[in-house]
């Protein structure tokens, strides 16, 4: 029934970017914002050298442009270019991105439509990770949000995807709830997910978030997918099923005492009918000292397979943000990386390390 709905909910959204796509004059530079982030860093190996940087390496992270143009009340396009690691394309230096490139059609606040490539709206970090001066930390949770990194042999959801998508929100008294369901191509290594679907599936994700008050907010999200899977010889062998849930919560008191928490899991059932149940979770304690200062400790940990013990990853970063112009942080933190004997990636091979950087909003 849900693939029907599916199906449903797709024609019908096709129908709609068809009927509003009326032939329009040029658009003036008066309906066009213009933003973007600049990230600069450091990063070197304090003990251990598996997983960081011995040598201890400077980093231009990325240089990032956001641009919004509004066509009219009703229809706004937006993209967002990034320039990441000093981009050389001659040099096959860095790397150049369309991180999103979308259509969006605005019927009411609590219904538009969006149609392009996209931001897998999931969790917390995932539509900001390239808007770094909007996170305390240097990088996004690495067992949440890039659990590929840590030892995971799955993604628990890809960083972007190209279709479809229907949201909104809607306020009452103190409180705003916005949500998001989206229908894509998902994510296959064989093709160009942003041009051509893998297979016949299509990927499906939502999320809900609640802001209670100015204090406190929740968020639900899900994300569902089949791949193929490939033998030595690039022949397709299979299918992989993957399905992932998580919760969020966010609070900061009048005080400025904050909490950040996700929590991520779910199930793959691989091509050879193996199931691997995993999750992991980011817990963040933090606190604003007059607006400038705000250190900061987080707790990363990661399960990739329960059925295997001690492949853990775990995450330990103590740090300070210090807002030192308008929309300009300075972020300076100790990381402390352990994983078991069996993690995939480490092996067991721990290490600890600094890191820090600039990060810029305009």
């Amino acid at each position: 029934m849900l693939k029907n709905s599916l199906k449903y909910l797709s024609g019908f959204l096709i129908f709609t970017s068809i009927a509003i796509s009326i032939p329009t004059p040029a658009a003036s530079l008066d309906n066009l914002d213009i933003n973007g982030y600049f990230s600069f860093e450091y990063e070197e190996c304090v003990k251990g050298d598996a997983g960081c940087d011995e040598n201890g390496s400077f980093d231009l992270d990325l240089i990032d442009l956001v641009f919004n143009f509004q066509l009219s009340n009703h229809l706004r396009i937006a993209t967002d270019i990034t320039w990441e690691h000093g981009t050389a394309t001659e040099d096959n230096r860095g790397n150049a991105a369309v991180e999103y490139a979308f259509a969006e059609y605005f019927v009411n606040d609590l219904v538009k439509f969006r149609a392009g490539k996209m931001f897998t709206h999931f969790g917390i970090y995932n539509e900001i990770h390239t808007a770094k001066p909007a996170t305390l930390t240097v990088k996004e949770p690495i067992t949440t949000n890039k659990n590929n990194k840590l030892g995971s042999e799955f993604r628990f959801y890809p960083r972007w995807n190209t279709g479809i998508a229907m949201l909104g929100d809607v306020e009452f008294e103190d409180k705003e709830l916005n949500y998001i369901i989206q229908l894509s191509n998902g994510d296959d290594d064989k093709s160009n997910p942003y041009e051509k679907n893998a297979n016949k599936n299509k990927a499906f994700n939502s999320r809900v978030r609640i802001n209670w008050n100015n204090n406190i907010g929740f968020g639900l999200s899900y994300y569902q997918d089949k791949i193929n899977h490939y033998d030595g010889a690039g022949v397709k062998d299979g299918t992989t099923s993957i399905t992932s849930y998580g919760g969020q919560v966010e609070y900061e008191s009048t005080s400025g005492i904050g909490l950040e928490a996700e929590y991520v899991a779910g199930k793959v059932r691989t091509f050879d009918q193996k199931n691997i149940n995993r999750d992991a979770y980011t817990l963040m304690f933090y606190y604003r000292l007059d607006e400038i200062f705000t250190p900061y400790l987080r707790l990363e940990h990661l399960d990739p397979n329960e059925n295997i013990p001690s492949d853990h990853g775990k995450v330990k970063i103590l740090g300070v943000n210090i807002l030192t112009d308008e929309n300009m942080y300075l972020k300076f933190e100790f990381n402390k990386t352990t994983t078991g004997a069996n993690n995939l990636k480490y092996s067991g091979d721990d290490f600890s390390e600094i890191k820090s950087s600039i990060s810029i909003g305009f």
